[in-house]
């Protein structure tokens, strides 16, 4: 059975179709990307699978281990599944002096032991690199420094998914490549679902690839596949380093190339290699 069940998935505001028949399923310990862009209904998407608004839906449901988000209480949800969204500052509980507190602060609302919570946020504060801030105040900190808190908090539930919503959108290139780092860094149990308008970053992290566009599901498939689809490319572009060989090369995006042209940063130092290697 898989960890989550998107079923005939619609979803309207007012006049306008957000989510038009989507369905798909999420196993556990997957690296999924649902990429689109602004208003294809990503964001909305990531909300109901993470289980918030269940009962504005038009028609459908989102299964989690087989039951219907309704049937869950706020504090399994909470220990389910987590949603970090691209603003970190509206995430974090504004009640807490200090990034430990803050990281503490969910574990104390589920009434764990002092243990427990101790385990747990030594857990996240080891997954985040964020063992130097402990004593700052969480307003006190960069953007990117917030987003990798954020993220501490939410695995500090320990969820089984971690629903990332453009996390990259408002950090420096180094704050995003410090965050790619910890992403990758994550153990391969827990599942993630990355919301993305960017090829490039989606690449760097994920196996698997939904394409959404004008509310409906477009492609699902391995990455390669998925962000080849011309509709796709028209859309949003080529993964900045896969445009970038496809130009050198001079080949249409199309061609069998396709099957070897690196998609990501760590695909492109491979494939240098292979062409020092050729040379040498």
């Amino acid at each position: 059975m898989a960890l989550i069940e998107v079923l005939d998935l619609s979803l309207a505001f007012r006049d306008k179709i957000i989510l038009n028949n989507v369905s798909f399923e999420i196993n556990k310990s997957e690296r999924l990307a649902i990429i689109g862009g602004n208003g294809s209904g990503k964001s909305s998407l990531g909300r109901l699978i993470a289980g918030w608004h269940v009962n504005a839906v038009s028609s459908g449901n989102v299964l989690f281990e087989g039951r219907p988000w309704k049937e869950y209480s706020n504090s399994e949800r909470a220990s389910a599944i987590q949603l970090v969204g691209q603003i970190p500052v509206q995430h974090l509980s504004g009640r807490a002096f200090t990034v430990e507190e803050e990281i503490a602060f969910g574990p104390e609302n589920l009434g764990l032991t002092a243990h427990e919570i101790r385990t747990r946020v030594d857990f996240a504060v080891n997954a985040t690199n964020l063992g130097h801030l402990l004593s700052r105040s969480p307003f006190s900190l960069s953007g990117g420094e917030q987003q990798r808190l954020v993220i501490a908090a939410s695995l500090a539930l320990k969820p089984q998914v971690l629903v990332l919503d453009e996390p990259f959108t408002n950090l420096d290139p180094e704050s995003r490549d410090a965050m790619l780092s910890v992403l990758d860094g994550l153990s391969s149990d827990l599942t993630i679902v990355l919301l993305e308008t960017n090829p490039s970053l989606a690449a760097t992290l994920a196996e698997r690839f939904i394409f959404l566009d004008d509310s409906a599901l477009i492609a699902d498939s391995n990455a390669r596949e998925v962000l080849f689809n011309s509709q796709l490319v028209e859309r949003l572009g080529l993964p900045a380093v896969t445009n970038a060989i496809v130009s050198f090369l001079g080949v249409d995006h199309h061609l069998a190339h396709r099957a070897t042209v690196p998609l990501s940063s760590a695909e492109f130092d491979a494939f240098i290699e292979s062409l020092n290697n050729v040379k040498n």
